[in-house]
């Protein structure tokens, strides 16, 4: 009898040892961090300080792939079909997690195919306008665009992106009727913004900052809740009156669904404790973006959150490709 209990404990000892969820044992083998995007922008510079932190935290070597196209549908897809076994990352966003599903088929399901292991950060939109135009602010420019229906019109990156479904948000809770321009890339729609070609503009606060400071653009309102450093003196939107207008560009971490709860927690964690070291708060200081961490479970439910808003909005606005 001794024996058996002796050989049974062993074998228990030995499974311990051999699963995923023995603390000890996780990460035993380098990390494959996909970000679904080319290098050089915002997902990318995120996606290489998180994959240090992890790095940095696991003390294992975490390898950086750039998996780019479809709007990251492709590098986003190619995660969700890899192993669950807590050795595939991937560094999500507003594009590849939220809107990108719902704008069209891109062979995965951002709630069931995936396990949420932290929010990163998020980078406020700011509401800017051509300079030019009469309005000082955001009720001024309403009133305006009442006045003149199907007259102003706002820009976008492209067809499906933030921007655009941001634009199509604020005509649904503005009660306006601005007309979709789409461009190739924020740049060159925030430049027409600037140059008059356009009226009215959602995006990034980076991008707005250094033109909303020299007067190339004039910004109506912070799509958060609380104002940014970065243009300390520009109100919310909602405390320019258009109460509940919040958009954010998020990045979170996610891996494959069904990774041990173990590992998904002891990821978070660390992620969580790593963006509070001097250097990343730099980095995404100089992003206009704020830090976030939190619980798997956390991100889960804010994941959930934004792709109910975003759907509504988009089939209010019937904005699909599928």
């Amino acid at each position: 009898m001794s024996s058996r209990r002796t050989l049974l404990g062993l074998a228990v000892a030995a499974a311990a040892l051999l699963s995923p969820l023995a603390h000890a044992q996780y990460p035993d083998k380098p990390i494959r961090f996909i970000v679904p995007f080319p290098p050089g922008g915002a997902v990318d510079v995120l996606g290489r300080l998180t994959a240090k932190i992890v790095g940095d935290a696991t003390r294992q070597s975490v390898v950086v792939e750039n998996i780019a196209g479809a709007g990251g549908a492709i590098g986003t897809k190619m995660a969700a079909q890899s192993p669950n076994d807590g050795y595939t990352l991937l560094m999500g966003s507003t594009s590849s997690l939220s809107i990108n599903p719902i704008y069209q088929k891109v062979g995965y399901d951002p709630i069931k195919d995936f396990t949420p292991i932290t929010l990163v950060a998020s980078v406020p939109h700011v509401l800017v306008v051509d300079p030019a135009l009469p309005p000082k602010t955001l009720a001024e420019f309403i009133a305006y665009a009442k006045a003149n229906p199907k007259k102003l019109n706002f820009a976008s990156s492209g067809p499906g992106t933030p921007h655009h479904v941001a634009g199509a948000m604020f005509n649904q809770m503005a009660g306006v009727d601005l007309v979709h321009i789409p461009y190739k890339g924020t740049g060159p729609a925030l430049t027409d913004v600037m140059g008059g070609q356009v009226s009215m503009m959602s995006v990034e606060i980076l991008a707005a900052a250094p033109q909303v400071q020299t007067g190339k653009v004039r910004a109506l309102g912070i799509a958060a809740d609380q104002r940014s450093p970065l243009l300390p003196n520009v109100p919310t939107v909602s405390e320019a009156g258009l109460k509940g207008f919040e958009v954010t560009s998020w990045y979170g971490v996610v891996a494959p669904a069904g990774i041990p709860p173990a590992v998904a927690a002891k990821l978070s964690a660390a992620v969580a404790e790593g963006l509070k070291s001097p250097e990343a708060i730099e980095k995404l200081k100089a992003l206009g973006a704020q830090p976030v961490g939190g619980s798997p479970e956390q991100f889960q439910s804010f994941l959930q959150r934004e792709n109910q808003k975003w759907g509504k909005v988009m089939a209010a606005a019937d904005i699909s490709n599928n």
